[in-house]
């Protein structure tokens, strides 16, 4: 009986002590403080490659402001829907427009982004790397 105490004790402890981390809290902690660069966009099976090339980035500071090289620069969020996990964005150009956008998050990791949107039911991936 003892045994069976001490196992419990211990399963109860184990499970007790560990500590849940949010998605979006996960989420934003991979995006952050980075460059983001785009390697390349898949459009209706058509792919192109920026690899190597001096293109589209964007920045993610973990404070929720964002700039990219369009001059765009603003605010964003991270939201979950239906388990899925979306960035929206706020902004402003240059000139002063505003400039939104929402891509859901399709894969990210520590070194890689893959988000995506539709416009009149195409989708649109775009894939973005970063050297940290």
């Amino acid at each position: 009986m003892k045994k069976i105490f001490i196992v419990a004790l211990y399963c109860f402890s184990l499970y007790a002590c560990t500590k849940e981390v949010d998605s979006i809290s996960y989420t934003q902690s991979l995006l952050s403080n980075k460059t983001w660069f785009l390697d390349s966009t898949i459009k209706e099976n058509t792919t192109k490659s920026f690899i190597g090339k001096s293109t589209y980035f964007i920045q993610f500071s973990n404070t929720g402001k964002t700039i990219d090289s369009d001059g765009i620069t603003g605010n964003y969020t991270i939201e979950e829907s239906n388990k899925s996990l979306s960035i929206f964005i706020e902004g402003t150009t240059q000139n002063g427009s505003p400039a939104k956008y929402n891509y859901l998050i399709e894969q990210i990791g520590s070194d890689q982004l893959i988000v995506s949107f539709q416009i009149d039911g195409i989708k649109t991936k775009k894939i973005f790397s970063t050297t940290h």
